[in-house]
Parts: structure tokens; C-alpha cells; sequence
């Protein structure tokens, strides 16, 4: 009986050690684009304390004392992963899909990307000097950039949602995007009023660019879209210093100084700049001083906090329009009337965030970032100066719901609520354009002079939601909506007895100023509007999906539109609404992942189009009628190679295609006739879209070899466009190639990156930016041969005409 009951003992001690031995899991975890280990990646178990991270291998062993069945990994920049387990696992692989952090978007397989979003990885957007953000954007279907100036004054151009057709008028809308929501590391650069200044952007030293075509809830409900940039992000566990030099024709110089270093709790980047320019005409010279921090701390496996801070000082002279006769005659001219008013846009600005990050628990995340900035404006054009400081503060919050690794249905959803708020103190004159002034153009004292002293406020609050159902078969219906609330005030410091000045003594002494008008201080509060949207995906083998999309867009009218050449205010303006229906597939077809694909097909009606005329010298906005764009959309891709241990380790050609096919469905432009009475001055219905080109299309190839030597090469080819809205003139078509040659290597501690390459090589004429109207007339400058009686400053901004070359050396030692 004693042995027996030692017996039964025995086993149930052998039990209990045998229970309380650990549950062990061991893995790697990688990036899922380049294969990468991912150094720092947090790696729990749902619902407790049990955690560890990733070391510089991205390796990772979580130990428990209890059974679990599941664990979660997250790394800040890339969507987390739930994952199922086993006691049968020995050595898990998990790879990680990268994201765009705060800014969700339901994501599909194939290119792992919505339907309507495109990603430029950092060797897209360094195809060239990696200096311009156009050379990239100008590649992907549906999207334009152009810039007023060399440096300054860009547009983003989404599916013909062209941002401004005033011809300096409103001289602030010609440097302003509109229509899209712009982003850097989830700080807003679009103020709330909804207009976008990129000048102060250090778009030369991006890691990750996303466009967004079309509406989103996530991202403001904007008519055109949103564009998220990315500072890059420091290698894991790894500490470096580096250098970059880039010079090139027209006095361009560049350097860059960049601090980097991560360990497995935090990363920190940052990279100071400076630019010169001397430019290819008179009076288009650039300087700019860019200051950027970006950090990233880890504080527990739940948690994570990032913070982003940049200052930058930036200088652009402005050479002004010119007409086609100097254009195609290849002249590097300059509008008089600019260079004698010495027409500038400098700008100081700093801008700054912290975004927070919580893991509740396996399906239940939150992540909200405050933000703020400020900048001072001192503008000076043709025809006036503004002088302004703004300020912008606000804040978004998410909340995230995922469910995974369930047998019948997956939910994701997101709920979440943003709100922004910006002011302006402004100050300025502006001689009407009917005034004749020989150069310099004008003075305080001048006669015809219109002063303005105004304090602006603009606010917007969304509160927005989208649900993913992943349903059984491989589909997935999304739904989502956006409501917004848009108000904006702006305060007259002026006043019209006696053209007495108020304000700043020293601005303005004096004015003889006979058309001055006065007008109070105005507010205008929008009406709520709700904006939803709608997409269905099915997806095929898990690498090929099909999808259908609706989505409704808004766009309130900015102050500037909103306020005449008179400064008086048009409070009655309607914003601008769309609605876009999209089709697509896109995908990766073969093995190896050879071809990869994506083609959409859409039609966008924007109504409450708002446009602006010119009546007895007076320009003002009206809501001019309807615009619908339909267009198509295609980028191929195909990895001829891509081995990594072969000579020619990737030869990869591409193309994308354009279609677009915009057309004025009900677009008039109306006035008064002699009678007073309101009228049809024209009606330009049926008429194609001013500023798009039909047809655009690139070509590229891409080469790298396993001794360090790559090139990269790409012809683009644009159609005509028209200027004008009764399309009786175009801009001619252009083709444009560019190639750059490069060597990497290493050696030990020490990498450099050389390389040389040139931009427009067959030496075409082409434009950077072009202005467009109601007809010639009020675009082209008087002294325009084959235009009569041009009463306008000109409408081009000349590219420079023939070739130009650039060359770079980068220098990095890792510590």
C-alpha cells in the first residue's frame, strides 16, 4: 500500500511540473515589402502582462506559464497582426504589412493597398535628384504636379480637381492647393479653411509618399483626395550620420545632414537642409533652410509615442507669367511688372505634433494626435503685397476595432473625430490690374491703390467612420461616412471715411485709394453635410482583387475666394460637392510575383463648380455650374529579375497610363448687361476641362546589379492642354526624358551612394505651371502678338527650356 500511494504521488508531482512548465513561442518578425527584420517589434499575449520585443534580428521568444492561443505583434508604421497558435509551433514567421499609422485605410491583397490609395516607396521618389516631389507624383495615374515658381508655389493635381482659375486676381489661390488633404508624419499642412502651402515642405528628404484618389472619411471627405508624406525611419538598432551633397545646373546646390539612431525602445531622425537656386531666368532665384525631428518611443508593448518638429525658412522670387510668343520662342524672359516690384514669397514657419498610440487589448486600439504651427507670409506680385502671420492648432483621435483569424468574419471598423482651427492677421495692398503702372509697379502712394487690414479665422470638425466586413469567399464591404462642420469669420480693420487707415501706423500712412469699399466683420457657418462612401472587393487567390466604390466629396470655399478684388465678402457661396463611382482590379499575376498591376476606371460630377469672373474690373467667385470627370487609369509593372545573389539583380520595366476625359456639363459664366439685369455672359457647356491633359503616359525602366551600379530612366509624354474655358486655345503637347546613372557600395561601417543624371533630355519646351480663364483675353499680356488686346500679366511658367543635369554623393558611417 506504501508504494502504491508513493506511486500515485510520484505522478501527480510529475503532473504538476509538467503543467507548470512554460508555454514557449519562437519567431521572427520582418518587413513584408523588402524582407527586412524589424528590430523593436512589440510581441504579447491579448489580455495580459506578457510581453517582449523583438531583438536587432528581429527575433523574438515569449515564454508563459500559463496556455495561451493567440498572440498580437505591432510595430509602429505597420498594421498589427494577430496570429493564432499551437503547441506544435516551433519557429513562427510573421511578416508585417507596413501602414500609414494613424490614417488607416482598408487594405487589400494584391498591392495590399485600398482600391483608391497608390504608395511611392523611397527609390520611387529618388528615380531622380530626389530633390522635386513632381519627378514621382507625375508617374502615378490620375495625378499631376506643378509648381508656380522652381521651388515654390506647388499643386497637386487629383483626377482634374484643378485648384484655382483666377489668373492672379486672388493672388493667394495661386499658390494654394485646394480640393485635398495634405499630411506629414499625421501633422496637417492644410489649414482648416482647406488650403494647402507646401513652399516651407522639405520634400527632398521623404521616405514614404501615399495618394489617395478621391473622397475618403478617413481623410476630410476632400473632393480630390489626400496626400500623406513620411519622413523616413532610422534603421533598427542602429546609430548613423550622414552626409548628402547635391549640385546642378542653374546654381542648384543642396546638402543635407541627417542623425539617425533606434534601439529596441525608441528611434530618432533628424536631418537639417539647405538649398540654393539661382534659377534659369531673371529674378527665379530660391533659398531655403529646412530644420526636421522625428521621433518614435516605445514606453510598453501597448504604447507608443511619436513626435514630429520641423522649422524652415524659405525665399522664392518670382519671375512672373509669360505669353506664348516669348514661350515658344524659347526666351528666359520675366514679367516686368514683377521684377520692378521685386514680387517675392518668403515664408518662416514651424510646425509640430505628438501622436499617442494604446493597445487596449487584442481588438481595441486608440491613437490621437495634437498638433500646432505657425507662419509668417511676406508676398510681394505684380500687381501688390500681402503681408500675414498665421497659426493653426488641433487634434484627431481614433478608435480602432479589428477582429481576425475568426472562421466566418472579420470587422474592422474605425471611429474617430478630428478638429482644426486656423487664423490669419493680414495685411496688404493691391492695384487693380486696369491701372496701367510702368515699372516698378506700384508704391504705397500710388494711385487705383486697394488696401486691406483683416483678421481671418477658418474651423472645421469632422467626425468620421469606416467598417470593414470581411465576409466569407474573400469579399469585403466597406462602409464608411464623414460628417463636417465648416465655419470661417473674417474682421475688417478698415475704414472708408476719410481712407483712414486703422492698424499698424507705420504699414500704410497713406492711401488715395478712390474704389475702396467697406464691409463689417462677417461669420458663415456652413450647413452640416455627411458625406459617405461605399466599396465592395473580392479577392481572388489572395493576390488578385475586383472592387466597386462610391464616395461623395465637399469642398467649402476658402477665404480668399470667398472675398473680391474689393474686398468685399460673398457670403451666399455654396461649397463645391462631387460624387465619384470607381471600378478597378489590381493584383500580382504569375509566379515570383513577375507582373504586377492596377487599372480603375471612374466618373466624377463635382457640382457648385466654383469659378472666377471679372465684371467692371471686379473679380469675384461664383458657383459657376457642374464638371464631370470620368477617366481611366493604368500602371504595369513587370520583374524581369529581381535575385538579389544574380549580376543583375533587378531589371524591372513600368508604364502608366492617363485617360481623361473632363468635361463642363453646365458651366456659365453669368453678368450684368447694360440694362443692370443679370444675364448669360457665356455658357461653356460641353466644353473639355481647362488645365488636364487627355493623354498622359510614362515609360520607365529600372536597373539594379550586385556590384552597386543602378539607373534609372523615364519619358513621359503629355497631350495638348486647353487654357482657356471655350478651349479655343492650347498648350502645345510636350515629351520629356530623363535618365540617372549611380553606384552604391560599403564598406564595413562606411556606404556611399554616387550618382549623376539629367532631366529633360530631349530638350522639348515645356511649362511648370499654367493659368487658366474664360478666354485669352484676360490671360495674355498686351504685348502678345498673336493675341489681340491681352489684358492680363501671361499664363505660362516656363520650364527650363533644354537639358539640365544634376549630381549627388551621399556619405554614411553607422556607429
Amino acid at each position: 500500500m506504501k508504494k502504491l500511494y508513493l506511486f500515485a504521488m510520484g505522478l501527480i508531482s510529475l503532473a504538476q511540473l509538467t503543467y507548470a512548465q512554460p508555454f514557449t513561442v519562437h519567431g521572427t518578425v520582418k518587413d513584408a515589402q523588402d524582407n527586412a527584420p524589424l528590430a523593436g517589434a512589440a510581441v504579447f499575449i491579448p489580455n495580459s502582462t506578457v510581453a517582449t520585443n523583438t531583438d536587432a534580428q528581429g527575433i523574438f521568444t515569449l515564454s508563459s506559464n500559463t496556455n495561451f492561443d493567440s498572440i498580437t505583434v505591432s510595430f509602429l508604421g505597420y498594421a498589427t497582426k494577430h496570429i493564432g497558435v499551437t503547441m506544435k509551433m516551433q519557429n513562427m514567421g510573421v511578416m508585417l504589412e507596413r501602414s500609414s499609422n494613424s490614417l488607416r485605410n482598408v487594405e487589400i491583397l494584391g498591392e495590399k493597398q485600398s482600391p483608391a490609395l497608390t504608395t511611392l516607396s523611397e527609390m520611387e521618389l529618388n528615380r531622380s535628384s530626389g530633390l522635386n516631389l513632381q519627378d514621382a507624383v507625375n508617374t502615378v495615374p490620375g495625378v499631376s504636379m506643378s509648381s508656380r515658381s522652381p521651388w515654390g508655389g506647388q499643386h497637386i493635381i487629383i483626377r482634374g480637381y484643378y485648384p484655382s482659375t483666377d489668373n492672379g486676381h486672388t493672388n493667394g489661390e495661386n499658390f494654394n492647393g485646394l480640393g485635398y488633404m495634405l499630411y506629414i508624419n499625421n501633422i496637417p499642412v492644410t489649414d482648416a479653411s482647406g488650403s494647402t502651402v507646401m513652399d516651407d515642405l522639405d520634400l527632398g528628404t521623404l521616405g514614404k509618399v501615399e495618394i489617395v484618389k478621391g473622397p475618403s472619411p478617413l481623410f476630410g471627405s476632400y473632393i480630390a483626395g489626400a496626400v500623406n508624406l513620411f519622413t523616413p525611419r532610422p534603421t533598427p538598432n542602429q546609430s548613423s550620420i550622414q552626409e548628402q551633397v547635391i549640385g546642378g545646373s542653374n546654381g542648384l546646390f543642396r546638402t543635407n545632414t541627417t542623425i539617425q539612431t533606434a534601439n529596441d525602445n525608441s528611434d530618432l531622425w533628424i536631418n537639417y537642409g539647405h538649398q540654393n537656386y539661382n534659377g534659369f531666368r531673371p529674378h527665379d532665384n530660391s533659398n531655403k533652410d529646412y530644420v526636421s525631428l522625428a521621433g518614435n518611443f516605445y514606453s510598453s508593448p501597448k504604447n507608443t509615442v511619436s513626435t514630429y518638429f520641423s522649422y524652415s525658412h524659405s525665399y522664392e522670387e518670382l519671375a512672373g507669367e509669360i505669353d506664348t510668343a516669348a514661350f515658344y520662342g524659347r526666351k528666359a524672359v520675366s514679367d516686368s511688372n514683377y521684377v520692378g516690384n521685386n514680387s517675392h514669397v518668403e515664408i518662416e514657419s514651424f510646425r509640430g505634433g505628438v501622436t499617442d498610440k494604446y493597445q487596449f487589448c487584442k481588438n481595441f486600439s486608440n491613437q490621437t494626435t495634437v498638433f500646432g504651427s505657425g507662419s509668417t507670409l511676406n508676398q510681394y506680385f505684380a500687381h501688390g503685397f500681402t503681408l500675414a502671420s498665421n497659426q493653426g492648432f488641433g487634434g484627431r483621435t481614433a478608435f480602432v476595432y479589428e477582429t481576425k483569424n475568426t472562421d466566418k468574419m472579420n470587422i474592422d471598423g474605425t471611429l474617430g473625430a478630428s478638429f482644426q482651427k486656423s487664423s490669419q492677421n493680414s495685411q496688404g495692398d493691391f492695384i487693380l490690374p486696369f491701372i496701367a503702372q510702368p515699372p516698378p509697379a506700384f508704391s504705397a502712394f500710388t494711385p487705383g491703390m486697394v488696401p486691406s487690414d483683416v483678421n481671418n479665422y477658418a474651423m472645421n470638425t469632422n467626425i468620421f467612420t469606416q467598417w470593414n466586413f470581411k465576409l466569407p469567399s474573400k469579399l469585403t464591404i466597406t462602409l464608411g461616412a464623414n460628417m463636417i462642420i465648416s465655419e470661417f469669420g473674417t474682421k475688417n480693420l478698415l475704414t472708408p471715411t476719410g481712407n483712414t487707415y486703422i492698424g499698424n501706423p507705420g504699414f500704410l500712412p497713406f492711401t488715395t485709394n478712390a474704389l475702396y469699399m467697406d464691409y463689417p466683420t462677417y461669420t458663415k457657418a456652413f450647413s452640416p453635410v455627411i458625406a459617405p462612401n461605399l466599396s465592395v472587393t473580392k479577392t481572388f487567390k489572395n493576390n488578385v482583387s475586383v472592387y466597386a466604390s462610391l464616395s461623395e466629396g465637399f469642398a467649402p470655399p476658402v477665404l480668399g475666394q470667398m472675398t473680391n478684388s474689393m474686398g468685399q465678402v460673398d457670403v451666399d457661396l455654396k461649397p463645391e460637392k462631387a460624387i465619384q463611382y470607381e471600378v478597378g482590379t489590381k493584383g500580382i499575376i504569375g509566379n515570383a510575383n513577375k507582373l504586377i498591376y492596377q487599372v480603375a476606371l471612374y466618373d466624377m460630377d463635382i457640382t457648385n463648380r466654383l469659378v472666377s469672373v471679372t465684371s467692371n474690373a471686379v473679380t469675384a467667385y461664383t458657383n459657376a455650374g457642374e464638371e464631370r470627370n470620368m477617366g481611366a487609369e493604368l500602371f504595369l509593372k513587370y520583374n524581369l529579375i529581381d535575385d538579389k545573389s544574380k549580376a543583375v539583380s533587378l531589371l524591372r520595366p513600368w508604364i502608366s497610363y492617363t485617360y481623361s476625359n473632363y468635361t463642363y456639363v453646365d458651366f456659365k459664366n453669368h453678368g450684368t448687361n447694360k440694362a443692370g439685369l443679370d444675364t448669360v455672359i457665356a455658357d461653356y457647356s460641353g466644353k473639355k476641362e481647362a488645365a488636364v491633359a487627355p493623354n498622359v503616359f510614362n515609360l520607365g525602366l529600372d536597373v539594379d546589379t550586385k556590384m552597386g551600379f543602378y539607373f534609372r530612366g523615364t519619358f513621359q509624354y503629355v497631350d495638348k492642354v486647353p487654357v482657356t474655358f471655350d478651349n479655343l486655345h492650347y498648350m502645345n503637347s510636350y515629351s520629356l526624358l530623363g535618365a540617372k546613372i549611380g553606384y552604391k557600395k560599403t564598406w564595413g561601417k562606411f556606404s556611399m551612394d554616387a550618382f549623376v543624371g539629367a532631366n529633360n533630355l530631349l530638350g522639348s519646351t515645356y511649362y511648370s505651371f499654367i493659368f487658366v480663364g474664360q478666354n485669352i483675353g484676360e490671360l495674355a499680356q498686351g504685348n502678345d502678338p498673336y493675341v489681340k488686346r491681352g489684358g492680363g500679366d501671361g499664363y505660362i511658367l516656363p520650364a527650363p527650356y533644354g537639358a539640365t543635369f544634376y549630381t549627388g554623393l551621399t556619405l554614411r558611417y553607422k556607429f
